[in-house]
């Protein structure tokens, strides 16, 4: 069972390193989204990687109606930086953030195999 969405926590920049892959990857010829419950307030977040995205060069093919391939996304979860964007604005949050949600940020590691779910290692 999943923990309820922490809505009073207030809103702050919390790099929290690397945490369980627990996230779910769909991917279309628009490109990757990922999607799952933020390690830092619970709340449902979503990314979406379109491709052709600045920064994202040689992460997925440019052309074709194919959408990423299995590595494409794999790669993406392991080298991208991602950021609560649960939607709910949290107490305290700064009006000039760029991705409305608690302040977290976690790279994506291996998931774990005790089942513990997310809470990996700050």
């Amino acid at each position: 069972m999943s923990n309820p969405h922490d809505q009073d926590l207030k809103y702050e920049q919390v790099g929290l390193g690397t945490v369980d892959d627990v996230f779910q990857v769909a991917a279309d010829t628009d490109g990757i989204t990922v999607s799952g419950a933020c390690p830092r307030c619970h709340g449902d977040t979503s990314t979406t990687f379109p491709k052709g995205m600045a920064g994202t060069k040689g992460l997925f093919r440019r052309s074709g109606a194919k959408p990423p391939s299995a590595a494409e996304q794999a790669a993406l979860k392991a080298t991208e930086t991602f950021f609560c964007e649960c939607g709910f604005a949290h107490a305290d949050q700064p009006e000039n953030t760029l991705f409305e949600g608690c302040g977290a940020q976690w790279k994506v590691g291996p998931g774990s195999t005790s089942g513990s779910g997310i809470g990996g290692t700050p």
